[in-house]
């Protein structure tokens, strides 16, 4: 018996959305170094959410390095596509529209990646580039991997990056592989520092 096909529904309605944000190559990060410093996290209230433990992964070569799971969704140091960044992946029901919700997730993000930028205790130089950023929905029946949902999400995501970057120009690459989570790279030139994309992101109306 065939399958039918998933059939996209309001874009409003899907909640496990994942944001990331890369090291720029410039910066270096051992995964290991950021184990104890996601456990102060937990014990300084230091990012959004009701932070529950840390899972070590760094012995994979793929995937999520280091694990910082909260109630509402979870942090991770993640190098899926074979670069190192930052994801939030939210987990439990976000209110509001699509954009309202990326734009909470992207300061959540933002404000967490800054954090690790600053923090005196990893070794080396540690920057990431707010010039490139993914977006992934992990909900295949309300978003599947087609033209026809980039077409619906395009002027949401334009309108979010256009506020992360001051109205600079992205580019939007889907996700090539037709069995992969609905995904877009998003691109622009220049490189936006984490605290002003934090403050943009709070300072903006709703999306």
């Amino acid at each position: 018996m065939k399958v039918p096909a998933p059939v996209m529904t309001d874009i409003d309605d899907v909640q496990r959305i994942a944001l990331t944000v890369f090291l720029a190559d410039d910066s270096h990060l051992d995964p290991r170094d950021v184990i104890p410093v996601f456990h102060r996290w937990i014990q300084t209230h230091a990012v959004d959410g009701l932070l529950i433990d840390v899972a070590d992964y760094t012995h994979l070569p793929t995937g999520p390095s280091v694990l910082l799971v909260a109630h509402e969704g979870q942090y991770s140091l993640d190098r899926t596509d074979g670069r190192l960044g930052l994801q939030y992946t939210r987990t439990r029901p976000l209110a509001g529209t699509l954009g309202e919700r990326l734009r909470v997730l992207g300061r959540t993000l933002a404000h967490a990646a800054g954090l690790l930028e600053t923090d005196s205790t990893l070794r080396g130089a540690v920057r990431f580039a707010g010039n490139e950023l993914t977006c992934v929905a992990n909900d295949r029946l309300r978003a599947p991997n087609t033209a026809g949902t980039l077409e619906a999400w395009r002027p949401t995501l334009d309108t979010f990056f256009r506020t992360v970057s001051a109205d600079a120009g992205w580019s939007l690459t889907r996700e090539p592989d037709p069995g992969a989570p609905f995904g877009v790279r998003a691109r622009t030139t220049g490189s936006t520092p984490l605290r002003t994309i934090t403050a943009r992101l709070t300072a903006a109306p709703d999306i």
